[in-house]
């Protein structure tokens, strides 16, 4: 699987392209303010269209640019913040920042609330690329991570994905030598720590019980690409992260 990461200036946002091995639609994540062009470049280097784009969550940094790369397609979000498409509907204070910060919203012509069965049973929201859902609220309402598989990465996203994960393996002292889990994280986990829960919808206290809860269903070795900077590994997280030690005492 080719896995491709971008750099959106808005908040320092990682957007990223998923495409499966013989395909030629990709499926976009989280294409925030300012990688247009980028991920534009990207899917005509690579000759492919957009299949769906998938927002991790609703926040402005991380769905700005969606409709501009969607077109007619689908343009998926958990359910819980697809109110926050919805500028009418947000708290004044992300109204206010939003209309200083960054050009006119256009809403995507073909919004939709993520499937139920991509939380029951996982979903294929682009040709080859099978998601499963994990509810994570804490950041917002709706933060979700979306946990696959894949063997053979390719793309900008994948030395450091293995680079990570080659860390991991030193510490943990285990013998797969290349990552097969992955997670796309947003702005649920960080290297080094976890998403701030101080702005409207957020939750110190969800936060924390969502972090003890994946603790005890993430695999280890899954390798985390989060919204913002680099890649981590969720055994190196739960082992060194000081907001999962916080979790595990009071979530």
């Amino acid at each position: 699987m080719r896995i491709e990461k971008f750099y959106a200036p808005f908040y320092s946002e990682n957007p990223y392209l998923l495409l499966a091995p013989g395909s030629d639609q990709a499926l976009i994540v989280d294409p925030g303010h300012g990688a247009l062009e980028q991920l534009k470049q990207a899917l005509s280097r690579l000759e492919v269209t957009v299949a769906a784009v998938l927002c991790t969550h609703g926040h402005a940094d991380h769905i700005w640019d969606a409709h501009a790369l969607a077109g007619k397609a689908p343009v998926y979000i958990p359910a819980p913040d697809e109110y926050r498409f919805h500028p009418e509907k947000l708290d004044p204070r992300e109204r206010t920042e939003h209309e200083l910060s960054l050009p006119p919203w256009k809403e995507p012509q073909n919004l939709q609330v993520l499937p139920a069965a991509a939380t029951s049973e996982g979903a294929e929201l682009a040709p080859g690329i099978f998601l499963r859902a994990v509810p994570a609220p804490g950041h917002t309402e709706g933060s979700t991570l979306f946990l696959f598989e894949a063997s053979d990465l390719s793309g900008s996203a994948a030395q450091e994905a293995q680079d990570i994960y080659d860390n991991w393996l030193a510490e943990s002292q285990r013998k797969q030598e290349k990552p097969q889990k992955l997670a796309l994280s947003g702005d649920v986990i960080f290297f080094g720590s976890v998403g701030r829960t101080d702005l409207p919808g957020g939750d110190s206290q969800q936060m924390l019980h969502t972090l003890r809860t994946l603790q005890n269903v993430i695999d280890p070795d899954t390798v985390l690409l989060p919204g913002h900077g680099p890649a981590t590994v969720f055994g190196l997280e739960k082992a060194h992260n000081p907001f999962f030690a916080q979790a595990r005492y009071q979530g």
